[in-house]
């Protein structure tokens, strides 16, 4: 469940605290459930678990704010105190002599110190992992019973922090932010890998693709993995190609709009088979409260009219696909957005298979679950989404919706360039795969020699037959390993760079 902080109710609370009218009206507050009635502020912060019990986090007084991030130290410390073989854990925020803010780890025993590390990383955002961890033979404890705080001894910063290091030149500071903004942190070191900080395969291509633009020479995937700090990957790419002409909007765009060599590929697929919804990305949102329907609806036309991608089809001219962008005012007759009455008809929505040559990429389906209550469906087909690129969309729908909420028409800044500009830079800047002096052509040349002779299907063994025609059907299958077995994927997965 959702983190939220603790109320008591009922006839056995008391009255207040003598002599603290203070305290009193701090923590004793109004029920909005029951008339007359109080609640007593606990200041324990609490979630329902899987089984319907009450699981304790730690103390609401206990939040602080470091590099730009809210965190809970009860969180944190639920966390640690978790991992087997812990008696005590605990986490403050201590500034180092350079002045620097350290998120500190206290754990006890001290010989458990470097399983809560690892267990941390896995378990909590990167933003809530300690930097600095220090291990405790013996802990102080308050009469009560709890691990005293100010008894706490300081972290050696010397030997246990690895410093945050800041930026020292104008390319350091622009690639920093760039890592940050792919992260989603307020800043990052210099000398921290991006990994580490809790990129992935997928986040390093935004990361390679953005660094390009920004260095001004060609960055890859592999060179994110070979050097994935700030420093690291300056000082490597140094001597690498110039990158490609930038994408820029094309003014003059001709009758027939290519597909990029992406959509090449995933449009054969669908108009081998249309009803398949392999391809479909969902998005389900549960909303609760007051939802103006006639808002969110508007808001996605909105969001329509300003993503190009959105209202376009794809059809077939002599036999090749193309792009054909619609008008947002046929976004009514597309039926991209409405509300259905069941949760079979929104699963419908999901997945139903599009035909991209005449249907928008584009479903948004709300379903009323009771009178405060809504699940918001959205569905893109791959042709005009990744997984990426559902956070910018989503982002974009929750800011049309608080606009028009407002009776106000969403401001939203200019896109530089639609899709359909970055497929004509495509074939522009990359040539005819048939050209094989052309960037693609040596690319495809280069990839066929590598792949000659390789098997046109790897059998792996199964204990199921492999079926004539793939049924994409599948499952989610939990499953609970070691511990020592993670860390050792871990080490392997560190040891080779990759995730």
């Amino acid at each position: 469940g959702v983190p939220g902080e603790l109320y008591l109710g009922g006839v056995q609370v008391a009255r207040g605290y003598a002599g603290r009218p203070d305290l009193t009206a701090d923590r004793f507050v109004a029920d909005p459930f029951g008339v007359g009635a109080r609640l007593y502020r606990t200041g324990d912060v609490v979630r329902w678990n899987s089984v319907g019990d009450l699981e304790y986090l730690g103390r609401s007084d206990f939040q602080v704010k470091l590099r730009g991030q809210r965190l809970e130290l009860g969180e944190v410390e639920a966390v640690l105190g978790n991992v087997p073989g812990v008696v005590h854990a605990a986490a403050t925020v201590v500034s180092a002599p350079g002045g620097d803010q350290h998120l500190v780890g206290y754990v006890a025993p001290a010989v458990v110190v470097d399983d809560v590390r690892i267990f941390a990383r896995q378990a909590l955002p990167t933003y809530m992992v300690p930097t600095v961890w220090v291990g405790l033979d013996d802990v102080a404890l308050t009469s009560s019973g709890k691990l005293d705080r100010k008894a706490l001894p300081a972290p050696d910063f010397a030997t246990e922090a690895v410093e945050f290091v800041e930026a020292a030149s104008d390319a350091e500071h622009a690639l920093s932010a760039v890592f940050a903004d792919v992260l989603g942190v307020e800043e990052v070191s210099v000398v921290a890998s991006f990994f580490e900080l809790g990129g992935n395969s997928l986040s390093a291509m935004r990361l390679a693709a953005r660094a390009s633009a920004m260095l001004g020479v060609e960055v890859s995937v592999r060179d994110v993995f070979d050097a994935p700090s700030v420093r690291a990957l300056i000082a490597a790419v140094a001597g690498n190609a110039v990158v490609l002409a930038p994408i820029v909007p094309v003014v003059a765009r001709p009758d027939q709009l290519p597909l990029s060599f992406a959509q090449q590929r995933i449009w054969f697929i669908n108009q081998y088979d249309t009803a398949s919804p392999a391809y479909n990305i969902p998005v389900v949102l549960r909303v609760t409260g007051d939802l103006d329907t006639r808002a969110l609806h508007a808001a996605v036309a909105d969001v329509v009219a300003r993503h190009e991608i959105l209202r376009t089809s794809f059809p077939a001219v002599d036999g090749e696909g193309n792009q054909a962008i619609g008008s947002i005012a046929e976004l009514n007759e597309r039926d991209v957005s409405r509300s259905v009455d069941s949760e079979a008809e929104l699963f419908a929505a999901l997945s139903e298979g599009f035909d991209v040559s005449v249907q928008w990429p584009l479903r948004v389906r709300l379903w009323r679950v009771a009178e405060d209550e809504f699940v918001l469906a959205l569905v893109v087909h791959h042709i005009a989404s990744d997984g990426e690129s559902l956070l910018p969309l989503v982002t974009d729908l929750v800011g049309a919706y608080t606009a028009r909420v407002a009776g106000r028409v969403p401001e939203f800044v200019p896109l530089p360039v639609q899709f359909a500009d970055y497929a004509l830079w495509q074939h522009e800047v990359l040539g005819s795969a048939g050209d094989a002096d052309s960037v693609v052509g040596r690319q495809l040349g280069f990839w066929r020699g590598q792949l000659a002779g390789v098997p046109d299907v790897l059998e792996l063994p199964a204990d199921r037959p492999r079926p004539r025609v793939a049924s994409h059907a599948g499952a989610s299958l939990d499953f609970v390993f070691p511990t020592g077995v993670g860390e050792r994927v871990a080490g392997v997965a560190a040891a080779h760079g990759v995730t």
